[in-house]
């Protein structure tokens, strides 16, 4: 062994010591970055609602909530219409997701100063958590109210345990995922 050195006592070669490391090329085309923004959004969101309320609270069931997602659209029928409205429910839930996405994917191709912004790992991360708190705000006070549902309020700790939510793990995926690649 050429130019041997002693770690913990065993004899390391340098000349056969390899670094691996992972890469990943940028997705450059933008309907790839939407698709797996919005489906990564979707999904963690989903599951953030049903490990809440159904596994830990034991308030409702998964189809109930997705349910009452298609009883926006469809009204409360919804709510006995078995395993066909609570798949309209999960096809609404991504619907807005994939809205959410495209929403930023058009504001960052527009706004010069938000793909500059952005540019940044500090950037992404300020611009993620402001975009997720815009996503609870407009969904919790315009868009459910517009469909018939009832807004969630403070003090009620739902109100704000969304609201975190949202900062944490919806608006940064669709920051990142989105502006990853070359826009």
């Amino acid at each position: 062994m050429a130019n041997p050195t002693k770690t913990l006592g065993l004899p390391i070669s340098l000349e056969s010591m390899a670094t691996a490391s992972l890469s990943f090329p940028r997705d450059t085309n933008a309907a790839a970055r939407i698709l797996k923004a919005g489906g990564a959004v979707a999904i963690l969101d989903g599951s953030y609602v049903v490990i809440v309320y159904v596994w830990i609270l034991h308030l409702t069931t998964a189809s109930r909530i997705f349910q009452g997602i298609a009883s926006r659209l469809i009204g409360k029928a919804a709510l006995d219409g078995g395993a066909a409205t609570a798949f309209l429910g999960v096809l609404l839930h991504f619907t807005v997701a994939y809205s959410w996405t495209i929403a930023f994917y058009l504001a960052l191709r527009t706004f010069t100063t938000l793909r500059e912004f952005t540019a940044t790992t500090t950037g992404k991360t300020i611009a993620g958590t402001l975009f997720g708190a815009t996503v609870w705000l407009v969904m919790n006070f315009v868009i459910v109210p517009a469909f018939g549902g009832k807004s969630v309020t403070p003090p009620n700790w739902q109100f704000y345990t969304q609201l975190v939510w949202h900062m944490i793990a919806v608006g940064p995926p669709i920051v990142a995922i989105v502006r990853y690649g070359r826009t």
